[in-house]
């Protein structure tokens, strides 16, 4: 029955920490693209700053909107990337590794069943010796040994069940934690960008096409 319970587990721990390490994996190129496009977005600034100052009144100052729009844009991404590699890679990084711990502790289970099954073969053979091929003692001894792995093989059993119940608990709570981390995240980016892209609207709307146009 434990053996069942144990490959389950091993094929299931297995999914898991691939599954986690895929999920590090692309939401490191989803920051690592976005911190590549802020570094990008100073050379769009310094152009729509170099143009606006050639251009008329109202032009140049919608554009001069537009060029602080993406500087705000810079400012917000880099301070997105930040927070996602503290507030959603990291909580992850520190699963992952909770989850090598619990399959450190798997092994051990597994190993002391192997030593249990060990022992309960050992302990047959030796039964079944005729008696005058018995060592001093040896019954008792291999009985003794039985024991010995049998409290060891069920202390081990207790002890990855618990730890499997805790880092199910602490998987749950850290994914609904660093959901709830991207949602804060990305929210408060976008609100800032759309409060600073409806300025450029008024300023677009502002432009004085017919007055501005004549020469």
């Amino acid at each position: 029955m434990f053996k069942k319970f144990m490959d389950n587990l091993t094929n299931a721990l297995g999914i898991t920490s691939n599954k986690i390490s895929e999920l590090i994996k692309g939401s490191n190129q989803y920051i690592n693209t976005t911190e590549n496009v802020t570094k990008e977005i100073k050379k769009t600034i310094d152009a729509l700053k170099g143009y606006a100052e050639t251009e008329t009144p109202s032009l140049g100052q919608a554009v001069g909107s537009l060029a602080s729009t993406f500087e705000i844009i810079e400012k917000e991404n880099t301070e997105k990337v930040k927070r996602l590699r503290e507030e959603y890679i990291a909580p992850l990084n520190d699963l992952l590794t909770s989850l090598k711990k619990l399959q450190t502790e798997q092994n051990e289970a597994q190993k002391a069943t192997k030593e249990l099954e060990k022992a309960e073969k050992h302990l047959s053979k030796v039964q079944s010796k005729p008696k005058e091929k018995l060592k001093p003692n040896e019954i008792q001894t291999t009985e003794t040994e039985l024991k010995t792995a049998k409290e060891k093989a069920t202390k081990e059993e207790n002890d990855v069940k618990v730890a499997t119940e805790e880092f199910n608990k602490l998987k749950l709570v850290t994914m609904q934690k660093i959901i709830k981390n991207m949602v804060d995240i990305e929210t408060v980016f976008h609100k800032k960008i759309l409060e600073s892209v409806a300025t450029v609207k008024v300023k677009a709307d502002a432009i004085k096409v017919n007055e501005e146009s004549k020469i």
